[in-house]
């Protein structure tokens, strides 16, 4: 069952502010100065998913602790929150939690809920405090404030595809250097965050999948690679890209690529693998990229937002010319903390009008988020 996340709304989660809210569409772009925040928000997402499959306190731990997950205070720890509004199919819903802790160092699950809404009915559960609150008759599992109930409430079809759709989202950060080393072989899928597995995805398709539309991407980016394939080097796997000159073919490995053919690669495959993810983000997709192969990269990106949702975090002219006022939400450090709202709404007057594209006003003068109304706390 197909679904999206319409929104997310988090306080605290690492440099973020109280009540960010970040609506999600089929394509997202995130815009902000260095250190403003735009990788929290997004790892937010990743958070997420690490607790569905490795537990909160997994999760955590994989980033430091809880004293690098949550917004740092100078007096009592402040609560993390996490919200996603969700589609699923014909229903609509939500699912949160929150972490509080009473110091630095001690954190537990204070709450979380999960509610689905459809034309025959509505199906929730709540946990306060480590005990089951609320929900379905028949349906009690064993809970603690160290836990997420909905990873043991998965295999009930009623909150199965919630949980599929929130442990299913990847956000990119591809490091050529990884895709250049030797990889061991791994059935795991999907593709991992860095591409630690990129080899392994490359090897386990068949010629007649995504593989085509990959060659044919690389031979519009570097005009002479015509094959891609992937050869055993001991107990490694090495992949090979086989280039094209005067007619006659020859292979070279990975460490002779560049690195921008290297991203493109790893970003391509990770777009196209299959089955494709409910939601995909990428750090930064220009990196290393020359910026004259980055609409290519665009229109790869455009593509797989029409099957998956897209999230992206950019600081380039290119890309955002490419990109509609609509689709960018903006990233700043504030005093307290980093936000996340739409665009000033002068500024996407003078994109909409003509007078400047969404690159040019990166360059001139910076885009700028919209100002709230102080009354309501919207954007006014």
């Amino acid at each position: 069952m197909k679904g999206r996340i319409k929104k997310c709304t988090l306080s605290n989660y690492r440099s973020v502010a109280r009540e960010q809210a970040l609506p999600l569409g089929r394509f997202t772009v995130l815009v902000g100065p260095n250190g403003a925040g735009k990788s929290n928000i997004v790892d937010v997402i990743s958070f997420v998913r690490d607790a569905m499959h490795m537990g909160i306190s997994g999760a955590i731990t994989d980033r430091g602790g809880i004293s690098s997950v949550r917004r740092w205070s100078s007096g009592r720890p402040f609560n993390v929150s996490v919200k996603f509004d969700v589609s699923i199919g014909e229903q609509n819903g939500s699912y949160s939690f929150e972490i509080t802790g009473d110091s630095k160092e001690e954190y537990r699950v204070k709450s979380e809920s999960a509610l689905l809404t459809g034309s025959g009915g509505s199906v929730s559960y709540s946990v306060n405090q480590g005990v089951w609150t609320f929900g379905p008759p028949g349906l009690e599992p064993g809970v603690s404030d160290t836990s997420l109930a909905l990873p043991s409430v998965a295999g009930d079809e009623r909150f199965r595809a919630l949980f599929e759709l929130l442990s299913s989202p990847v956000v990119y950060s591809i490091y050529p250097d990884t895709l250049r080393r030797p990889q061991k072989y791994s059935p795991a899928k999907p593709m991992h965050r860095h591409g630690d597995n990129w080899v392994s995805i490359l090897r386990d398709q068949s010629k007649d999948s995504w593989k085509p539309d990959l060659v044919a991407a690389l031979a519009k980016l570097t005009g002479d690679i015509d094959d891609v394939k992937v050869s055993k080097a001991a107990s490694y796997l090495v992949a090979q890209f086989r280039h094209v000159s005067n007619g006659r073919g020859k292979w070279f490995d990975t460490g002779q690529e560049s690195d921008g053919t290297l991203r493109v690669a790893g970003i391509l495959s990770a777009l196209l693998q299959e089955p494709a993810l409910p939601l995909i983000g990428v750090e930064e997709p220009e990196l290393t990229v020359h910026p004259g192969a980055l609409p290519l990269l665009m229109d790869y990106l455009r593509q797989a937002s029409l099957r998956s949702q897209v999230i992206i975090t950019t600081h380039s002219p290119e890309i955002l010319d490419l990109v509609q006022p609509s689709e960018v939400m903006v990233v700043q450090k504030a005093a307290e903390g980093t936000t996340v709202r739409s665009m000033a709404g002068d500024q996407i007057r003078s994109v909409r009008n003509g007078l400047l594209t969404l690159g040019e006003l990166l360059v001139s003068e910076g885009i700028n988020q919209q100002e709230l109304d102080f009354e309501t706390g919207a954007d006014a």
